[in-house]
């Protein structure tokens, strides 16, 4: 059952709470310390970790103990160290295209119907593809990309999605 605490969190929200030097990070700490919360992330939150942490791993601020170690077992830690909750559902839908008929995961399906209203990039349509399959888990994506938040009211008539910035939800 989806309620108010549960949030499905974009990868920058996470990411920022090991960066000193993001915006968010002041807030994203906050925000990840809060055991009021239930935070969930998907496949594709997972993917986007490894690929920042990977490229970002000499500017985070971790523990001693993970500093030296490899991107998968970093990963693990911000998994544990935020009480992440991986979650992920797995449809098929058959699209047809030109004269094929395709079988493809529906986060994709939606994504390619969402990317004309939302004008998204694309790894950003399959979060709120994503998100928006996960709302009986969260009703709200926290994210502090300006993009998101510049389209919130197409995401929420679109979706159903509720969109936020981390700090919206002190206010």
């Amino acid at each position: 059952m989806s309620n108010s605490s549960a949030l499905y969190l974009d990868t920058n929200v996470i990411v920022a709470r090991y960066k000193p030097n993001d915006p968010l990070h002041k807030v994203s700490e906050k925000l990840l310390s809060n055991k009021d919360f239930e935070f969930f992330i998907s496949p594709v939150t997972l993917f986007e970790l490894y690929a920042v942490i990977s490229r970002l791993l000499p500017h985070l601020f971790l523990p001693p103990e993970v500093r030296h170690v490899s991107v998968s077992t970093i990963v693990h830690f911000i998994m544990e160290d935020c009480n992440l909750k991986f979650t992920s559902k797995t449809y098929l839908t058959t699209i047809y295209f030109r004269d094929q008929r395709i079988r493809t995961p529906f986060e994709y399906s939606m994504a390619m119907i969402l990317a004309e209203r939302l004008k998204l990039r694309a790894l950003d349509l399959l979060h709120i593809s994503y998100a928006s399959i996960l709302r009986d888990k969260a009703q709200l994506f926290v994210t502090g990309d300006d993009e998101f938040l510049k389209r919130r009211k197409a995401i929420k008539e679109f979706t159903g999605l509720k969109v936020m910035h981390p700090k919206d939800l002190y206010d």
